[in-house]
């Protein structure tokens, strides 16, 4: 899924740049989003929005489209 297939270095900084972007504000979104109370202080509300942020990312860029 990750690693790219080209050997071209732009196409694969590229690649890893969009990942960590889109890591990164998925996971400042959701613990905007998030509350912080009894179940959740604050750094496990951020290591919460991290994985899923991770997850998030992965799975749209594991996903083709059958053109």
């Amino acid at each position: 899924m990750f690693l790219p297939t080209t050997h071209d270095i732009k196409d694969a900084i590229s690649k890893y740049a969009g990942f960590f972007g889109m890591v990164v504000s998925i996971a400042v979104v959701l613990n905007l989003i998030l509350p912080t109370g009894e179940t959740l202080s604050n750094a496990p509300k951020l290591m919460v929005s991290i994985l899923i942020s991770i997850f998030l990312g992965w799975l749209s860029f594991a996903i083709k489209s059958n053109k």
